[in-house]
Protein backbone atom coordinates (compact mmCIF):
# COMPACT_ATOMS: atom_id res chain seq x y z
CA UNK A 1 0.00 0.00 0.00
CA UNK A 2 2.64 2.44 0.96
CA UNK A 3 4.72 1.41 -2.39
CA UNK A 4 1.74 2.67 -4.24
CA UNK A 5 0.59 5.62 -2.48
CA UNK A 6 4.24 6.39 -2.88
CA UNK A 7 4.31 5.98 -6.74
CA UNK A 8 1.02 7.93 -7.30
CA UNK A 9 2.18 11.08 -5.30
CA UNK A 10 5.24 10.94 -7.46
CA UNK A 11 3.66 10.38 -10.95
CA UNK A 12 1.63 13.15 -9.21
CA UNK A 13 4.24 16.21 -8.60
CA UNK A 14 6.74 15.06 -10.73
CA UNK A 15 4.92 14.08 -14.16
CA UNK A 16 1.77 16.25 -13.05
CA UNK A 17 3.48 19.22 -11.50
CA UNK A 18 6.83 19.55 -12.55
CA UNK A 19 8.18 18.78 -8.92
CA UNK A 20 12.03 17.36 -8.40
CA UNK A 21 13.52 14.88 -6.88
CA UNK A 22 16.56 14.77 -4.74
CA UNK A 23 17.98 12.36 -1.75
CA UNK A 24 19.05 13.19 1.43
CA UNK A 25 20.34 10.92 4.57
CA UNK A 26 17.23 10.23 6.42
CA UNK A 27 16.76 7.57 9.25
CA UNK A 28 14.48 5.76 7.30
CA UNK A 29 16.76 4.69 4.29
CA UNK A 30 14.12 3.65 2.39
CA UNK A 31 12.86 6.67 2.25
CA UNK A 32 15.34 8.83 1.76
CA UNK A 33 14.70 11.24 -0.74
CA UNK A 34 12.11 14.25 -1.23
CA UNK A 35 9.95 15.73 -3.74
CA UNK A 36 10.59 19.59 -4.36
CA UNK A 37 9.44 22.84 -6.26
CA UNK A 38 11.16 26.09 -5.85
CA UNK A 39 8.70 28.94 -4.52
CA UNK A 40 9.56 32.77 -3.50
CA UNK A 41 11.60 31.72 -0.63
CA UNK A 42 13.55 28.45 -1.34
CA UNK A 43 11.62 25.22 -1.75
CA UNK A 44 8.36 23.45 -1.20
CA UNK A 45 8.99 20.03 -0.46
CA UNK A 46 7.12 17.01 0.24
CA UNK A 47 8.47 14.04 2.53
CA UNK A 48 7.66 10.67 3.07
CA UNK A 49 7.16 8.75 6.87
CA UNK A 50 5.97 6.30 8.90
CA UNK A 51 4.32 7.16 11.86
CA UNK A 52 6.39 7.86 14.85
CA UNK A 53 9.56 8.63 12.65
CA UNK A 54 7.92 11.71 11.32
CA UNK A 55 9.91 14.42 13.20
CA UNK A 56 13.14 12.32 12.74
CA UNK A 57 12.71 12.81 9.13
CA UNK A 58 11.65 16.41 8.92
CA UNK A 59 15.09 17.43 11.33
CA UNK A 60 17.16 15.21 8.64
CA UNK A 61 15.30 17.36 6.33
CA UNK A 62 16.06 20.37 7.55
CA UNK A 63 19.82 19.43 8.35
CA UNK A 64 20.44 18.06 4.30
CA UNK A 65 18.92 21.72 2.75
CA UNK A 66 20.94 23.79 5.68
CA UNK A 67 23.75 22.05 4.33
CA UNK A 68 22.52 23.56 0.67
CA UNK A 69 21.72 27.03 1.52
CA UNK A 70 18.26 26.30 1.22
CA UNK A 71 15.29 26.68 3.30
CA UNK A 72 11.60 24.90 2.38
CA UNK A 73 7.58 24.61 3.54
CA UNK A 74 7.79 20.63 4.41
CA UNK A 75 4.45 18.63 4.06
CA UNK A 76 5.31 15.48 5.24
CA UNK A 77 3.40 12.66 4.17
CA UNK A 78 3.04 10.24 7.43
CA UNK A 79 1.75 6.60 7.03
CA UNK A 80 -0.02 5.86 10.34
CA UNK A 81 -1.03 1.62 9.54
CA UNK A 82 -4.38 2.96 11.61
CA UNK A 83 -2.25 3.72 14.59
CA UNK A 84 -4.08 6.51 16.80
CA UNK A 85 -2.06 10.00 15.10
CA UNK A 86 -1.65 11.91 18.44
CA UNK A 87 -2.44 15.81 18.80
CA UNK A 88 0.38 17.44 17.51
CA UNK A 89 0.48 21.97 17.62
CA UNK A 90 0.60 23.32 14.18
CA UNK A 91 4.75 24.49 13.15
CA UNK A 92 5.79 27.19 11.10
CA UNK A 93 6.74 26.23 7.40
CA UNK A 94 5.43 22.84 7.85
CA UNK A 95 2.42 20.50 7.41
CA UNK A 96 1.21 16.80 7.64
CA UNK A 97 -0.90 14.73 5.94
CA UNK A 98 -1.85 11.37 7.23
CA UNK A 99 -2.11 7.98 4.77
CA UNK A 100 -4.59 4.88 6.66
CA UNK A 101 -3.93 1.28 6.27
CA UNK A 102 -6.41 1.48 3.19
CA UNK A 103 -4.33 4.52 1.52
CA UNK A 104 -6.63 7.34 2.10
CA UNK A 105 -5.60 10.53 3.12
CA UNK A 106 -7.11 12.41 6.10
CA UNK A 107 -6.14 15.71 8.09
CA UNK A 108 -5.58 17.80 5.39
CA UNK A 109 -4.33 21.61 5.59
CA UNK A 110 -4.59 24.25 2.97
CA UNK A 111 -1.02 23.62 1.86
CA UNK A 112 -1.48 19.68 1.55
CA UNK A 113 -5.26 20.16 -0.07
CA UNK A 114 -3.45 22.56 -3.04
CA UNK A 115 -0.13 20.11 -3.40
CA UNK A 116 -2.17 17.14 -3.81
CA UNK A 117 -4.57 18.38 -5.89
CA UNK A 118 -4.90 15.79 -8.79
CA UNK A 119 -4.60 18.01 -12.27
CA UNK A 120 -7.58 17.43 -14.78
CA UNK A 121 -6.12 14.96 -17.76
CA UNK A 122 -7.92 17.28 -20.31
CA UNK A 123 -6.58 20.18 -22.00
CA UNK A 124 -6.96 23.56 -20.44
CA UNK A 125 -10.35 25.07 -21.77
CA UNK A 126 -9.15 27.85 -24.81
CA UNK A 127 -9.74 31.37 -23.64
CA UNK A 128 -8.67 34.32 -25.50
CA UNK A 129 -6.96 36.10 -22.24
CA UNK A 130 -4.76 33.06 -22.05
CA UNK A 131 -3.50 33.45 -25.38
CA UNK A 132 -3.49 37.27 -26.19
CA UNK A 133 -0.59 37.76 -27.53
CA UNK A 134 -0.39 35.07 -29.99
CA UNK A 135 -4.36 35.93 -31.11
CA UNK A 136 -2.52 39.45 -31.87
CA UNK A 137 0.48 38.47 -33.51
CA UNK A 138 -2.34 35.57 -35.92
CA UNK A 139 -4.11 38.76 -36.74
CA UNK A 140 -1.17 40.89 -37.54
CA UNK A 141 -0.30 38.29 -39.79
CA UNK A 142 -3.28 37.55 -41.53
CA UNK A 143 -3.79 41.13 -41.81
CA UNK A 144 -0.31 41.90 -43.66
CA UNK A 145 -1.37 38.71 -45.83
CA UNK A 146 -4.77 40.54 -46.81
CA UNK A 147 -2.62 43.99 -47.75
CA UNK A 148 0.03 41.82 -49.87
CA UNK A 149 -3.17 39.87 -50.87
CA UNK A 150 -4.71 42.72 -52.38
CA UNK A 151 -1.12 44.63 -53.71
CA UNK A 152 -0.34 41.04 -55.42
CA UNK A 153 -3.72 41.05 -57.03
CA UNK A 154 -4.84 37.12 -55.51
CA UNK A 155 -3.87 34.38 -52.83
CA UNK A 156 -0.56 34.01 -54.01
CA UNK A 157 1.70 37.03 -53.22
CA UNK A 158 3.72 38.29 -56.00
CA UNK A 159 8.11 38.60 -54.77
CA UNK A 160 8.17 42.27 -55.77
CA UNK A 161 5.64 42.91 -53.49
CA UNK A 162 7.04 40.68 -50.70
CA UNK A 163 10.18 42.98 -51.08
CA UNK A 164 8.45 46.12 -50.89
CA UNK A 165 6.73 45.17 -48.00
CA UNK A 166 10.09 43.92 -46.04
CA UNK A 167 10.95 40.39 -47.43
CA UNK A 168 14.57 38.82 -46.55
CA UNK A 169 16.61 40.15 -49.62
CA UNK A 170 20.27 39.32 -48.35
CA UNK A 171 21.93 42.05 -51.10
CA UNK A 172 19.27 44.81 -49.38
CA UNK A 173 20.20 43.72 -45.75
CA UNK A 174 24.03 43.97 -46.59
CA UNK A 175 23.05 47.29 -47.91
CA UNK A 176 21.82 48.34 -44.23
CA UNK A 177 18.08 47.26 -44.05
CA UNK A 178 18.41 44.98 -41.44
CA UNK A 179 14.60 45.36 -40.36
CA UNK A 180 14.01 42.85 -43.14
CA UNK A 181 15.85 40.41 -40.60
CA UNK A 182 12.49 40.48 -38.75
CA UNK A 183 10.11 41.53 -41.11
CA UNK A 184 10.38 38.59 -43.15
CA UNK A 185 8.67 37.24 -40.43
CA UNK A 186 5.26 39.01 -40.59
CA UNK A 187 5.33 38.13 -44.72
CA UNK A 188 3.61 35.06 -46.19
CA UNK A 189 3.99 33.58 -49.61
CA UNK A 190 0.60 32.43 -50.23
CA UNK A 191 -2.72 30.89 -48.55
CA UNK A 192 -1.10 27.47 -47.50
CA UNK A 193 1.83 29.26 -46.25
CA UNK A 194 0.01 31.36 -44.13
CA UNK A 195 -2.96 28.49 -43.27
CA UNK A 196 -0.05 26.59 -41.81
CA UNK A 197 1.78 28.84 -40.30
CA UNK A 198 -0.91 30.44 -38.25
CA UNK A 199 -2.14 26.83 -37.18
CA UNK A 200 0.95 26.40 -35.89
CA UNK A 201 1.30 30.03 -34.20
CA UNK A 202 -2.38 28.75 -32.11
CA UNK A 203 -1.54 25.26 -31.55
CA UNK A 204 1.59 26.38 -29.71
CA UNK A 205 1.02 29.51 -28.54
CA UNK A 206 -1.57 28.72 -25.80
CA UNK A 207 1.08 26.13 -24.11
CA UNK A 208 3.53 28.54 -24.70
CA UNK A 209 2.19 31.55 -23.79
CA UNK A 210 0.54 30.11 -20.46
CA UNK A 211 3.45 28.56 -19.35
CA UNK A 212 5.96 31.81 -20.20
CA UNK A 213 3.08 34.45 -19.48
CA UNK A 214 2.38 36.84 -22.49
CA UNK A 215 5.33 39.57 -21.80
CA UNK A 216 8.37 36.54 -21.82
CA UNK A 217 6.06 34.58 -24.59
CA UNK A 218 6.45 37.94 -27.28
CA UNK A 219 10.27 38.46 -26.43
CA UNK A 220 11.02 34.31 -27.18
CA UNK A 221 8.89 34.91 -30.32
CA UNK A 222 10.42 38.11 -31.61
CA UNK A 223 13.87 36.94 -30.68
CA UNK A 224 13.18 33.14 -32.84
CA UNK A 225 11.96 35.15 -35.86
CA UNK A 226 15.40 37.30 -35.66
CA UNK A 227 16.93 33.76 -35.26
CA UNK A 228 15.84 32.14 -38.12
CA UNK A 229 16.12 35.98 -39.82
CA UNK A 230 19.83 36.16 -38.95
CA UNK A 231 20.84 31.96 -40.07
CA UNK A 232 18.43 32.41 -43.10
CA UNK A 233 20.64 35.29 -43.66
CA UNK A 234 24.17 33.40 -43.58
CA UNK A 235 22.95 30.00 -45.13
CA UNK A 236 20.22 30.98 -47.60
CA UNK A 237 20.45 33.04 -50.75
CA UNK A 238 17.24 33.36 -52.08
CA UNK A 239 14.22 35.81 -50.83
CA UNK A 240 12.64 34.19 -47.75
CA UNK A 241 9.70 35.10 -46.01
CA UNK A 242 7.28 33.99 -42.92
CA UNK A 243 6.87 33.07 -39.69
CA UNK A 244 8.29 29.60 -39.48
CA UNK A 245 11.52 30.44 -37.59
CA UNK A 246 9.45 32.36 -35.03
CA UNK A 247 6.91 28.78 -34.70
CA UNK A 248 10.39 26.94 -34.72
CA UNK A 249 11.58 28.95 -31.93
CA UNK A 250 8.15 28.62 -29.93
CA UNK A 251 8.40 25.00 -30.67
CA UNK A 252 12.08 25.20 -28.98
CA UNK A 253 10.47 26.78 -26.29
CA UNK A 254 8.27 24.15 -25.30
CA UNK A 255 10.61 21.09 -25.95
CA UNK A 256 12.94 22.78 -23.54
CA UNK A 257 10.24 23.79 -20.53
CA UNK A 258 9.08 19.85 -21.22
CA UNK A 259 12.57 18.80 -20.81
CA UNK A 260 13.37 20.46 -17.33
CA UNK A 261 10.26 19.79 -16.23
CA UNK A 262 8.14 23.44 -15.97
CA UNK A 263 4.96 22.69 -13.34
CA UNK A 264 3.00 23.93 -16.80
CA UNK A 265 4.29 21.99 -19.31
CA UNK A 266 3.61 18.36 -19.09
CA UNK A 267 7.23 16.41 -19.45
CA UNK A 268 5.00 13.56 -21.27
CA UNK A 269 5.11 15.74 -24.15
CA UNK A 270 9.20 15.91 -24.67
CA UNK A 271 8.87 12.57 -27.23
CA UNK A 272 5.96 14.00 -29.15
CA UNK A 273 7.48 17.58 -29.65
CA UNK A 274 10.66 15.99 -30.39
CA UNK A 275 9.09 14.09 -33.26
CA UNK A 276 7.26 16.31 -34.37
CA UNK A 277 10.34 18.50 -34.72
CA UNK A 278 12.48 15.79 -36.80
CA UNK A 279 9.61 15.28 -38.73
CA UNK A 280 9.76 18.69 -39.77
CA UNK A 281 13.34 19.24 -40.04
CA UNK A 282 13.42 16.33 -42.40
CA UNK A 283 10.92 17.31 -44.71
CA UNK A 284 12.71 20.75 -44.60
CA UNK A 285 15.75 19.29 -46.33
CA UNK A 286 14.01 17.41 -48.32
CA UNK A 287 12.78 20.16 -50.37
CA UNK A 288 14.89 22.89 -52.08
CA UNK A 289 11.56 25.38 -51.85
CA UNK A 290 11.50 25.65 -47.80
CA UNK A 291 13.95 27.61 -45.63
CA UNK A 292 14.93 24.73 -43.42
CA UNK A 293 18.10 27.21 -41.99
CA UNK A 294 15.63 29.93 -41.16
CA UNK A 295 13.92 27.23 -39.41
CA UNK A 296 16.70 25.76 -37.35
CA UNK A 297 17.88 29.28 -36.56
CA UNK A 298 14.38 29.82 -35.35
CA UNK A 299 14.76 27.07 -33.23
CA UNK A 300 18.12 27.50 -31.84
CA UNK A 301 17.26 31.24 -30.61
CA UNK A 302 13.84 30.07 -28.75
CA UNK A 303 16.14 27.53 -27.21
CA UNK A 304 18.29 29.28 -26.25
CA UNK A 305 16.09 32.33 -24.73
CA UNK A 306 13.73 30.06 -23.11
CA UNK A 307 17.05 28.37 -21.24
CA UNK A 308 18.19 31.93 -20.10
CA UNK A 309 14.73 32.69 -18.91
CA UNK A 310 14.33 29.71 -17.28
CA UNK A 311 17.75 29.85 -15.28
CA UNK A 312 17.13 33.62 -14.86
CA UNK A 313 13.83 32.37 -12.84
CA UNK A 314 15.55 29.37 -10.92
CA UNK A 315 18.21 31.95 -9.77
CA UNK A 316 15.50 34.43 -8.81
CA UNK A 317 13.95 31.20 -6.79
CA UNK A 318 10.19 31.56 -8.45
CA UNK A 319 7.66 28.96 -8.27
CA UNK A 320 6.87 28.95 -11.46
CA UNK A 321 9.89 28.60 -13.11
CA UNK A 322 9.05 31.38 -16.04
CA UNK A 323 5.96 32.88 -14.36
Amino acid sequence: MMDRVIKETMDLLIDGKGFYMEAFTSPEEDLGFYLYTPIKNGRLAVIFSRLGQEDENHLALLHHLRSIQQSAYVLNIVFTSDAPVPFKEQRANYSEVYVNGDGEFFGHDDVSLSVLAKKSTTLSRFTPKVMLVSLILMALNVLIYGVTAVASGGLDIHVLVLIDFGAKVNELIVAGEYYRLLTSAFLHGDFTHILFNMYALFALGRIAEEALGHKKFLLVYLVSALGGGIMSFFFTPQVSVGASGAVFGLLGAVLIMAFFGHAKVDKRMFPRISLVLFLNLFSGFSSSSIDNFGHIGGLLAGLFITGVLMLLSKDGSSKDPLG
